[in-house]
């Protein structure tokens, strides 16, 4: 595990410089050697091995800063069995991390590190493989920790996973972690959008179609099995697909052979299919809308993402990711306040993720300085997120009384909150049929 801090531009408050803010890449490297890991500076390219602990300073320190409002020793890095622990040295102006003056907080990647007028950003680098965290995929929570550890078990498993959840959860993202750490990692990663093609297309997507199989086909077309061929095909909004053309995917899954449209001629299809919906497909079945034979193919696996109500210690970390990638596209350094960060946990966000980016976006582009709560709470949800007391998203509170009573009212929460006691039980990591036993066996409060 290795963290770089890597410098931003000048702070762009009215801040005077005895000399420029010196431009350098610092990265925390763990350098393995017989007596255990020992921590490794590299600045500007040049690596110093480092006895577990680099100060921060403007004076005769392990990381010279030059800038009036820097204090001789401010600030200290030092290696701790958990991570990376960052300190204030009563330094005289504080040291900022994310926009917030701390005295001790432990460093994760994405973060925003401010001394004086020097800012640096922590992030990870290692090898995507190694790390895990890539395209969006970050998080610390105990449910973001959850969904990690089942992709990595079901990457290894070459059979069809169903990937469930809400809107703007990032169902597709996941479907790329799926890939990336699977065995077919180095063939393509093909993603079709079920919801946007035209009903008359579909079987040309995704079979192909041969010259003259139709008007206007003028030339050969490979579809999206032969574009993934080797590799993982992604069925976004699985759900959409028409009835007509499920029994034609079902076929496919099982022999494994695709025809492309007016040709006799089938060809093998080596591919994983990940699909994704986040729609009730157990109400879809029932209806008829969807076939059950195609359900049970394509959810061999199945792994449903939580959402970010559910995933408040990550808030953070995606914030400063997203902040990361809009300074590129804006030209400038992006901060949120305190208030802004409290706003943003306390926020439902309805819209999950997604919501979560573009608001911060549609905040960034309109701010002039660093961006408040109101800014970037959406305008409908303000007065009701406002006055809010903060909420750990991570507890459930439960009335008091006797063990079983406390026992069934947290089911009952817990029940309620998933919607179903498949997902309830899901989220429990427990069997359906103990999760019922439980609920059962359990007294209603105030009942006889």
């Amino acid at each position: 595990m290795g963290w770089v801090m890597q410098t931003l531009s000048p702070a762009t408050d009215n801040i005077t410089h005895q000399k420029p803010v010196e431009e350098a890449t610092v990265r925390l490297r763990l350098v393995r050697r017989e007596d255990g890991p020992k921590l490794a500076l590299e600045v500007q390219g040049q690596l110093r091995n480092l006895r577990g602990t680099i100060v921060l300073g403007s004076g005769d320190v392990d990381l010279p800063i030059r800038d009036t409002y820097v204090s001789t020793r401010h600030a200290q890095i030092s290696r701790q069995a958990n991570g990376y622990l960052l300190e204030d040295l009563q330094s005289k102006n504080g040291t900022h991390l994310d926009g917030v003056r701390v005295e001790r907080a432990w460093l994760r990647p994405g973060m925003t590190l401010k001394l004086g007028g020097w800012r640096a950003r922590v992030v990870d680098t290692r090898p995507a493989a190694e790390s895990g965290e890539q395209a969006g995929m970050v998080g610390a929570s105990p449910a973001f920790c959850n969904l990690k550890r089942t992709l990595q078990k079901f990457a290894r498993i070459n059979q069809p996973v169903l990937v469930r959840g809400e809107t703007g959860t990032g169902k597709e993202l996941a479907a790329r972690e799926l890939h990336r750490q699977s065995s077919r990692s180095h063939a393509p990663f093909v993603a079709v959008n079920c919801g946007a093609i035209p009903e008359g297309l579909f079987e040309s997507e995704l079979f192909g179609h041969v010259r003259g199989a139709f008007t206007g086909a003028h030339r050969n077309h490979l579809g999206a099995f032969a574009r993934a061929q080797g590799g993982t095909l992604f069925l976004d909004e699985v759900a959409e697909l028409p009835v007509s053309l499920q029994s034609k995917l079902l076929r496919v899954l099982e022999t494994r052979r695709i025809a492309p449209v007016g040709s006799e001629r089938e060809q093998a299809a080596d591919v994983r299919v990940i699909s994704a919906t986040h729609q009730p497909i157990e109400e879809l079945l029932d209806a008829g809308k969807f076939r059950e034979d195609l359900y049970h193919r394509l959810s061999v696996l199945s792994v449903e993402l939580p959402p970010l109500r559910e995933r408040g210690a990550d808030i953070s970390l995606l914030l400063a990711k997203f902040a990361a990638e809009f300074e590129k596209e804006l030209g400038r350094g992006i901060e949120l306040t305190q208030d802004a960060q409290a706003a943003a946990r306390r926020d439902p966000w309805p819209g999950n993720i997604r919501e979560l980016r573009n608001s911060l976006l549609r905040a960034a582009a309109l701010s002039e300085g660093p961006i408040t709560g109101t800014e970037l709470i959406p305008v409908n949800r303000r007065r009701s997120t406002n006055n809010r007391p903060v909420v750990d998203p991570e507890t459930i509170a439960v009335t008091r009384g006797t063990f079983a009573e406390m026992k069934h009212n947290l089911l009952t929460k817990i029940l309620a909150e998933r919607g179903s006691i498949r997902r309830a039980a899901t989220y429990l990591d427990v069997p359906r049929s103990t999760l019922g036993a439980w609920l059962k066996n359990c007294p209603v409060p105030g009942g006889s």
